[in-house]
């Protein structure tokens, strides 16, 4: 089993993927045979996939290994993925983007009548030449190179986005009038190259009715841009320092736009939350199928190791590796709170959702928005490091999480104990817009306004986040998994 290195992440990922797959190139000819993948990939779905009974007999050919890795998938599976760039993965695992258009976005069709879709801002990520020519979350665009988005080319044109070009040029709209106006010239956006986002995108505190409100925009989970730093978790950290010194009671955690990404900030992260923290607490159980879990039961794994791979536990400390191996204190406000405000969307997925779980035995977790994805399962990131020819990557579906009372029942998503419908009208952090307010509203007993933009119909096609090779993660580090590869 040492032909392939996990870089063992637990995905609830960003892979989307939900019920769709990635469409991925011919395999050059340059590269090993296709039997050659196929064969490989099939050896480690025999040993590692959660549903690893149901796959069908082993066969040799050279179909493309993206359609014969379908082929593998349980019918219950929603969520395993093949990429033929395992860097391309990589660098998106740690919020690196080669070429980023500068902003995330919603696509609707724009009437019953007609096929053509409009694109709508989420948000503009910070440093970027869109948010330096003051493009807004709300605004919206019908024309990419000066061609109409349809539902039939919105695919091809959206990828001028994310190809090697050095910019594109896009259409902006309004709304007035019950009609769409374009502007009259498209503005031309530069891509960002190798661009590092930042997943805080917001950190605030607002005073309403004497009570301390801390705010937190988290757009995804990972520790770093791939350097060992822990950067991003650190950076959490001193955040929720902050909040502690202020006297934050009440929190809002906002979570609308997160499709997950890695376990291990996901434990750092509820760390720092979970009222009285202990390192005895139990953050999740993990199942696995049967050749994995014998393997850890054994006598043989219970010699090498002393960890549990069954459990994980909430942590104290973080511990980057680089440029130091300082190990950080993990600043934990739980005992401020007596409950937690969730906003969440239609697209909060795998790492966002195990928070949410792994919290709920502890105190009350309150969401406000919409519905999430509901992925319980988990992933783990398979490449060939004895061929070097062989780029393809894949991400098996490998386990099952619990919380503490060993619930897992949102496969269908948390349902929000508030629907409020995104309204884009206002800007994230703006106490006026709709999910933001009703959450203030809920902690102070006095509503806040919330006024929505004019009106149009709304019915969702995609969102950035499908043109992604990634999304709706969780990733874990597994050391336990790692033996189990190299036992022979």
């Amino acid at each position: 089993m040492k032909r392939f290195l996990f870089c063992i992440f637990i995905t609830i990922f960003f892979i989307a993927c939900k019920d769709k797959e990635v469409t991925l190139p011919p395999e050059p000819a340059t590269q090993v045979s296709l039997q050659y993948v196929n064969k490989w990939i099939y050896g480690i779905m025999s040993d590692l996939y959660y549903w690893n009974t149901t796959l069908p007999a082993a066969k040799t050919t050279d179909v493309n290994p993206a359609d014969y890795f379908k082929t593998l998938k349980n019918k219950e599976d929603r969520f395993s993925a093949i990429f033929a760039s395992y860097k391309d993965i990589m660098n998106q695992l740690n919020g690196v983007s080669s070429a980023d258009i500068g902003f995330e976005f919603e696509l609707y069709q724009e009437s019953n009548s007609n096929d053509n879709i409009l694109g709508q801002i989420i948000y503009t990520k910070r440093g970027t030449v869109a948010d330096k020519l003051g493009i807004k979350r709300g605004s919206i665009f019908r024309k990419i190179n000066g061609q109409q988005l349809t539902m039939t080319n919105y695919s091809k044109l959206l990828n001028l986005f994310y190809d090697t070009s050095s910019s594109a040029a896009v259409t902006f709209s309004i709304f007035q009038n019950g009609e769409f106006v374009d502007n009259t010239s498209a503005t031309t956006i530069t891509k960002a190259v190798n661009y590092q986002e930042d997943p805080v995108f917001i950190d605030t505190v607002y005073t309403v009715q004497n009570k301390k409100i801390g705010y937190l925009v988290y757009n995804f989970f990972t520790n770093d841009a791939g350097d060992n730093s822990k950067k991003y978790d650190l950076e959490l950290n001193t955040i929720i320092s902050s909040f502690k010194a202020q006297n934050v009671s009440e929190l809002i955690i906002d979570l609308r736009y997160n499709h997950g990404g890695m376990m291990t900030s996901a434990i750092n992260f509820s760390s720092m939350l979970v009222p009285n923290l202990t390192t005895d607490k139990v953050f999740s159980y993990t199942q696995y199928n049967k050749i994995l879990t014998d393997y850890f039961n054994s006598a043989d794994f219970k010699k090498q190791s002393t960890e549990n791979p069954f459990v994980s536990n909430f942590v104290t400390t973080i511990n980057p590796t680089f440029p130091s191996t300082t190990t950080v204190p993990i600043q934990n406000m739980g005992s401020n709170l007596q409950r937690i405000f969730f906003l969440t969307g239609k697209g909060t997925a795998s790492a966002s959702e195990m928070v949410i779980n792994g919290l709920k035995p502890f105190f009350p977790c309150v969401l406000i928005g919409d519905t999430t994805v509901g992925k319980n399962v988990g992933s783990t990131l398979v490449h060939d490091t004895e061929n070097l020819k062989n780029n393809w990557a894949f991400m098996p579906i490998f386990l099952k999480y619990f919380n503490k009372d060993h619930l897992s029942d949102f496969t269908n998503g948390f349902a929000p104990d508030f629907f409020v419908e995104d309204d884009f009208k206002n800007q994230l952090g703006d106490t006026n817009e709709a999910l933001l307010a009703k959450a203030i509203g809920q902690i102070s007993g006095v509503k806040v306004s919330s006024s929505k933009a004019p009106s149009f119909q709304r019915t969702n096609v995609k969102s950035s986040v499908d043109f992604k090779l990634i999304h709706d993660a969780l990733i874990v580090e597994n050391k336990a998994l790692d033996r189990f590869n190299h036992r022979k």
